[in-house]
Formats: C-alpha cells, sequence, structure tokens
C-alpha cells in the first residue's frame, strides 16, 4: 500500500472535519447553515451551542477574528441562540488569542486521531454482531445507543436525539453507519463519513450491556497519537442556561488513497 505525505493525510482529515460538521447541519431537527465568505455557521435544533449543534468555523485563515464572529452573530442572533466558535490547531492560533482575550472561555477539546495506514481489527466477541446501516430500522438502533451514551454524560436524551433526528439521510451514499448488538440488544454504534481522500469516523458511543449476569462493554480502546490534529469549541453564553459542559469527543479522520 502507498502512504501519502503526512501534509497531504492533515489537509485530508481536515478536510473531513469540516465536512462533519456541513453533514450535522443535514442530520439534525430543523438543522440549517449558512456558507459564505470564509465562514460555516451551523445552527441545530435547540440553542444548545455545543461543537456540533451551533457552531461557527473559519475556512479561510486570513479571515480576521473580528469579522468571523460578527458574521456568526448576525447569523444567530435571529435565531435565538448562542453559538461556538471551532478553532483548529493548525490554522487557528490568532483566533484562539483573540477569543481569550474578548472574554470567551474554551468549553471542549476534541483530539482528532489520524490514521495513515492499516490497524489490526480484533476479531469480535461471539455474542456480538455488527451490522451496516441498510435501513431507517438500523439507524433508529444507533440513535438510540447514541442517546443513552450521551445521557450518561450530562446530554439529555431528546437533544441528543434531534442531532440525528434525520434518519434518511444517514442512509447517504457518503455515509457508512453500524451499529452493535450483543445478544440481540444494540450497545455501539459509529458513523464513517467519505470526504475527498478520507473517511472519518465520528460519533462512537456504547452502552453497558447486562446479559446472563455479565456487564459487557463495548466500547472502543482508543489512544492520543502523536501529531493527531485537535478542535476546540469556545463560546461565551448570553445566558447561563447555556453553560457548555466539557464533553471528550473521540473522534477520528482517517486518510484514504
Amino acid at each position: 500500500m502507498k502512504y501519502l505525505p503526512a501534509r497531504w493525510t492533515e489537509d485530508a482529515s481536515d478536510g473531513n472535519l469540516i465536512a462533519s460538521y456541513r453533514a450535522h447541519a443535514v442530520w439534525q431537527e430543523r438543522g440549517e447553515s449558512m456558507e459564505e465568505g470564509g465562514v460555516l455557521a451551523v445552527a441545530g435544533g435547540d440553542g444548545f451551542p455545543g461543537p456540533y449543534k451551533n457552531l461557527v468555523v473559519r475556512l479561510d485563515k486570513a479571515l480576521p477574528p473580528a469579522v468571523l464572529v460578527e458574521r456568526a452573530k448576525a447569523f444567530f442572533t435571529p435565531r435565538d441562540c448562542s453559538f461556538s466558535v471551532i478553532v483548529r490547531r493548525r490554522y487557528d492560533a490568532d483566533l484562539e488569542a483573540w477569543l481569550l482575550e474578548s472574554g470567551y472561555s474554551l468549553k471542549s477539546e476534541s483530539p482528532c486521531l489520524r490514521v495513515d495506514r492499516p490497524v489490526a481489527v480484533p476479531k469480535p466477541d461471539p455474542r456480538v454482531r455488527i451490522e451496516r446501516f441498510t435501513n431507517v430500522g438500523h439507524v433508529r438502533d444507533a440513535v438510540a445507543v447514541r442517546a443513552g451514551a450521551l445521557g450518561l454524560i450530562g446530554l439529555t436524551v431528546e437533544s441528543a436525539r434531534r442531532m440525528l433526528a434525520r434518519h434518511e439521510r444517514l442512509l447517504d451514499p457518503q455515509v457508512a453507519g453500524f451499529v452493535a448488538y450483543v445478544d440481540g440488544v444494540p450497545a455501539a454504534t459509529a458513523l464513517t463519513l467519505y470526504s475527498e481522500g478520507a473517511a472519518g469516523v465520528y460519533g462512537v458511543a456504547a452502552l453497558p450491556v447486562c446479559a446472563g449476569g455479565a456487564s459487557v462493554s463495548c466500547a472502543p480502546r482508543l489512544r492520543r497519537m502523536p501529531g493527531s490534529s485537535e478542535a476546540r469549541g469556545w463560546s461565551r453564553c448570553r445566558r447561563a442556561r447555556w453553560a457548555c459542559p466539557s464533553i471528550p469527543a473521540w473522534d477520528f479522520a482517517g486518510a484514504i488513497s
């Protein structure tokens, strides 16, 4: 297999991260987006200023931070919701400094692991059955797992369900979704999003499943890799009820050839 240059894979991985923000605008209930002038803004189904709920990301690194935020305010203010500003480590050092000086606070960090060569695939437990999304039933099972897992870390189940409310769009050709069953019970899920030169894995979620007196965990084993990219969410919330919890998000962007 031909291994691609690190810079190329980083660019492809970063493009996949941006594609994931666009995709969530399509997947969410009442999702909207605006992309123009080097700015991508995504508004979700409620006012929570989370990184995949209501966000703005700078696509043109030459765009001044103040201009980015003003355009974001023009988009979100009529919708009566707060927003997070996404900061990418490779591109946005000036933006991060400006946000800190302007009173924004860091709310979450999402390390992104770049996989640029084959990795060993473990053999699943005999009790585990993994199925690719082929119908809305698969999607509903996956959404139930994701909602339950996010509920364990403080998000409401309803809010989690709204993030993947348009079930039929998760069957689009650029998406490969999977759901794992333990003894026939939905227990884990993940989505693969294809973009130019890369495939990113998002929405990894798992629940503890108790069967036969044993607790079976389908949670993946993850570790931070040297040189991995990172996205951060900065927010200055207008209302106290939009306080943003710090939620670790283990997402992947792997380049393919």
